[in-house]
């Protein structure tokens, strides 16, 4: 038997089959944000691929497990908020038990995507790992002896949204400040805009003038490496914000490990040691000592297993 885990964000719905604790076959297709019914379509349409696949190999599905960016009710499997996906108050798992006929375990994308790198990944056989998905925002997950850590309302982890600067620049939540709106995709991005905007000269600058518009992170590691010292130097300063959430999170939790991902690590050679410093200067030393930082292993997989792996927890194991 296996189970289909799914990895849904604003950018990417993303499909594994899972048996026997490998993936056995992936899909993937960009997801569609115009509207609720084209990211559900999405969503059912790699279902069915996976299924098909499934079918194909003579392989029974138990279920679905699901990771998906937004807000969460757990209990009654509604989405009630998503900021990059246009959901609000949606009974996601009620839709698609009744489309697919099977039942689907629900959480958030980066939770799963920490159960992962926990239970398989670069964390493997710790009791205590938080997980940072660093990409056009950035998520986060508590495992704490093998089990999502959720409180009291299914909500808990929103490490982006932790304040770093009590005064710096508007999230998109809303507060001013967020770990989010300074060492994210977005982050940068708005950052190069303003640069851009005062005038200053740079190979990187002087390319978003000529086209200016969403600037990815990509090519700001791409001018990085190049020589760009205002590319080096924007990385270097979001490094160093991340730095200041990852120590706030040591103090708070003692983990054994904080692990990593997303496509930021692309540009991450040039954040790392601005990083680290920020977070000798502000962890607590017994906890910093006993705190790896460590990449994920499992790269763009780890929310589609982590979702596997919790559909395999609430369905049981596909043998």
């Amino acid at each position: 038997m296996g189970i289909i885990g799914l990895d849904v964000g604003g950018t990417k719905t993303a499909g594994i089959l899972w048996k026997d604790g490998k993936i056995v076959a992936r899909t993937w297709e960009r997801t569609d944000v115009t509207s609720q019914e084209t990211v559900l379509s999405g969503i059912l349409a790699t279902c069915r691929n996976l299924l098909g696949r499934a079918s194909s190999d003579a392989l029974r599905v138990k279920g679905i497990g699901l990771g998906i960016a937004g807000f969460i009710d757990l209990e009654e499997g509604v989405i009630t908020e998503a900021p990059n996906l246009p959901f609000k108050d949606l009974p996601i798992r009620e839709i698609l038990e009744d489309e697919l006929g099977l039942p689907v375990a629900l959480d958030n994308d980066a939770n799963v995507a920490a159960l992962a790198e926990a239970k398989v990944g670069a964390a493997r056989g710790l009791r205590h790992v938080i997980h940072l998905t660093l990409g056009t925002g950035i998520g986060g997950g508590i495992v704490i002896d093998g089990n999502i850590y959720h409180g009291a309302r299914g909500a808990a982890a929103e490490i982006g949204h932790m304040i770093v600067k009590a005064d710096g620049p508007r999230c998109n939540c809303g507060a001013r400040g967020c770990l989010e709106a300074l060492a994210s995709g977005v982050a940068l991005a708005r950052r190069v805009r303003e640069i851009a905007e005062q005038g200053k000269p740079s190979p990187m600058l002087d390319e978003y003038r000529r086209q200016p518009g969403n600037y990815p992170a990509s090519k700001i590691a791409e001018h990085a490496r190049k020589g760009d010292e205002t590319a080096v130097s924007l990385l270097r300063e979001a490094g160093y914000y991340l730095g200041v959430g990852i120590a706030s999170l040591i103090n708070l939790f003692n983990p054994e490990a904080i692990t990593l991902s997303g496509g930021l690590l692309g540009a991450f050679s040039f954040m790392e040691d601005t990083m680290l410093a920020a977070v000798e200067e502000n962890a607590i030393a017994i906890s910093r000592r006993s705190a790896k930082i460590l990449r994920g292993t499992l790269g763009e997989d780890a929310g589609a297993m982590g979702a596997a792996l919790l559909a395999e927890s609430s369905f049981g194991e596909c043998r």
